[in-house]
């Protein structure tokens, strides 16, 4: 039987998508691997195998999504990384969240002991969900709606690495409908950015900042609202807010203490702008 979302992993012979598997009964979700290597016949296991596309994450699953139509039938599609530790519980709650919030473009916050590029992934532990700007294209999950609307996207990265689309989704929705789901981290286990050589990061770099250019998007940390375990919003107002997230932040603060000023630019992109052009302090939307 069908479950009502699916999980499609783009993954290799060192996934850690076993991890997210328990009895299949007590979850809401279906699981599809592309490999982008051949696997053994266990790492199947509870999953339908596709065929092996060669190639980065993005050029493998624009293949798949464009042949093969099964995903429409689904309410949600989660498409992570093959590094993510996580439980089934946890995928099956992410799920049931995204729905209830009616998210079109949302994303699991990183555990925290994650390796991470941007802090506004990181879980907040003073918040279960949180409407934002940005959901990275590590571990996006989008309504069948948004992924019908967002597919002819993935055309622009040529690299396959998919740098830049991320800020030019929630854009493209209008920045409506977004959102990370700090009530079910998942764990990133390997090191954010880590090209093979030289000249491939710089290919994706460019391609990224191409992408932010030519559509005119950037990477917007700002997060508009929160919500709490009964997914109810917290009704807190602007300046409220930023404490709380601040607050919910202090394990990252605590080792980086720089990242307050992110933070507070992130929350206040236009005062900060107007009223402090400090140097060293970032631009409206910079990326940590």
């Amino acid at each position: 039987m069908q479950h009502r979302h699916l999980v499609i992993a783009r993954v290799g012979q060192n996934s850690l998508h076993p991890t997210w598997l328990g009895d299949p009964a007590t979850r809401n979700w279906d699981l599809y691997l592309c490999p982008f290597q051949a696997l053994l016949p266990h790492a199947a296991a509870q999953a339908t195998l596709g065929e092996v596309i060669v190639g980065p994450k993005w050029t493998g699953l624009r293949e798949l999504l464009n042949a093969w139509p099964g995903w429409r039938d689904y309410d949600y599609v989660w498409l992570p990384d093959d590094d993510i530790f996580a439980s089934q519980d946890t995928i099956t709650r992410m799920f049931e969240t995204a729905a209830a919030l009616k998210f079109d473009l949302c994303a699991p916050a990183l555990h925290e002991a994650s390796y991470y590029a941007h802090f506004t992934t990181m879980r907040n532990r003073n918040t279960f969900a949180r409407m934002t700007g940005f959901v990275e294209i590590m571990v996006p999950c989008f309504s069948t709606r948004a992924l019908d609307v967002l597919l002819p996207t993935l055309d622009l990265t040529t690299t396959g690495w998919g740098w830049g689309l991320d800020s030019l989704w929630p854009k493209l929705l209008e920045y409506r409908n977004t959102g990370i789901i700090d009530g079910t981290p998942v764990l990133h286990t390997r090191p954010v950015g880590a090209f093979r050589d030289a000249e491939l990061g710089q290919r994706v770099m460019d391609e990224s900042d191409r992408i932010m250019h030519v559509h005119e998007c950037r990477q917007v940390h700002t997060t508009w609202s929160a919500f709490g375990p009964d997914l109810q919003p917290l009704g807190l107002v602007e300046d409220e807010l930023t404490v709380k997230l601040l607050d919910g932040w202090r394990y990252l603060l605590d080792g980086s203490p720089s990242l307050v000023r992110w933070i507070v630019a992130a929350q206040y992109p236009s005062i900060v702008a107007r009223d402090y052009p400090v140097a060293g302090l970032p631009a409206s939307g910079a990326a940590f």
